[in-house]
């Protein structure tokens, strides 16, 4: 995957930007570019190879940030507002593709480099400061995204800046764009995988409750999907406010579109077994539906396996089955971990579920000899604990 910042690449953005500065006044040196953003590329990463032609972009755009803006924004590919973005990549008629994610870099880092000494250099009588700086940024990262995504790049501005870019954003809720749109939740994503977290987002998940109440009826599944991964972001840090944003819009709609993007955004919540949530979705107290928990060995050796098996009478309820095995850590203590069975929509009779849990070696995981115990658990209502002993050495 790393080969998608190649010296080719780096090659045509050199002369897209060569192009562009031949009618302006600021000089750029496309051999330095290329020099520095393929330095040692075979040894690097993939997002290292990105920072390297971050590190390009610094050392040979003008110290002019709206010149540099100007570039970047120029050069871009020509698309559509609502381009599927699978094979957009980078090509003479423009940069598009994996090459946006080093721009997107360079205007989030240095918008907050220009923003800052605009309003450290702002008289004290100013009765606001300029937030020119910003708003060039955001509006370049508004049309980045249309090319890949903006949501690794923005961060840097909302760390610093998250009011005013909050401000500017929540108009983008109504962009005719969906990849501006999916931009708003996706940008704010708390706990966005390989990207920098937002804790102040990640402790005031209010700040953004505008704006996803108004994505959650966007016609772009692309972007519901987004706000139901947003809310999961928020469910391992605050339960409660997602089950009651939940309640609230199922409330409001049973459509199928609003039904499977709270049940994404739930999933979280689902799996861990959470009570209140698995209410919302129909999932009730099974009492006196299921039989006693057997299981098949009282001793299992690692790279072996255990079978749970149960019975589960006929119901008239939906019903979702997991298990939690508590595994024994060095210290003595019993870590639970949360694994899927079975989701039921109703068993019309008595059915007989069994399920093997296997104990091979994972490099993620080491095996403690003692006792573990595997406990089953029906719509998040736990029916009761089994121990057995497991063998490590």
């Amino acid at each position: 995957m790393k080969s998608v910042f190649n010296k080719p690449q780096i090659e045509v953005t050199a002369q897209l930007l060569r192009q562009y500065f031949d009618s302006h006044p600021h000089p750029f040196e496309p051999e330095k570019f290329i020099d520095i953003a393929s330095d040692k590329l075979e040894q690097r990463e993939l997002k290292d190879r990105s920072e390297q032609i971050v590190i390009a972009l610094f050392k040979t755009l003008p110290d002019c940030y709206s010149e540099a803006i100007a570039a970047l924004t120029t050069v871009l590919l020509p698309v559509s507002d609502n381009q599927d973005l699978k094979e957009v990549t980078t090509t003479e008629e423009g940069v598009a593709g994996w090459m946006i994610m080093p721009f997107t870099e360079y205007v989030g880092r240095r918008g907050v480099q220009e923003q800052s000494l605009k309003i450290n250099s702002a008289v004290s009588t100013a009765p606001e400061a300029d937030y020119q700086p910003l708003v060039l940024a955001l509006e370049a990262q508004k049309q980045l995204t249309k090319r890949f995504t903006s949501e690794f790049g923005i961060r840097h501005l909302l760390i610093e800046y998250p009011s005013k870019c909050l401000k500017i954003m929540e108009g983008w809720c109504l962009d005719s764009c969906h990849h501006v749109r999916r931009l708003v939740s996706e940008g704010t994503r708390p706990l966005l995988p390989w990207a920098m977290q937002l804790p102040e987002f990640k402790d005031h998940p209010d700040w953004v409750s505008t704006h996803l109440g108004t994505l959650r009826n966007d016609e772009s599944e692309y972007v519901r999907r987004s706000v139901a991964n947003h809310l999961n972001d928020i469910s391992k840090s605050y339960p409660e406010n997602v089950n009651e944003i939940a309640q609230k819009w199922l409330s409001e709609s049973n459509s199928n579109n609003r039904l499977r993007m709270v049940k994404h955004a739930c999933r979280s919540l689902i799996k861990a077994g959470n009570v209140d949530t698995l209410r919302l979705f129909g999932y009730s107290d099974p009492k006196g539906l299921v039989s006693e928990v057997y299981l098949n060995k009282a001793i299992v050796r690692v790279g072996e396996s255990i079978d749970l098996s149960l019975n589960i009478k006929e119901s008239t309820m939906p019903l979702l089955v997991d298990y939690k095995v508590y595994h024994l850590r060095g210290r003595g203590q019993h870590i639970g971990k949360v694994f899927k069975w079975k989701e039921i929509k109703a068993p019309e009779k008595e059915i007989k579920l069994t399920k093997s849990h296997s104990f091979k070696p994972i490099n993620t995981r080491r095996y403690y000899s003692g006792t573990h115990y595997v406990e089953v658990l029906i719509n998040g209502v736990s029916q009761g604990k089994q121990s057995f002993e497991l063998i490590a050495d």
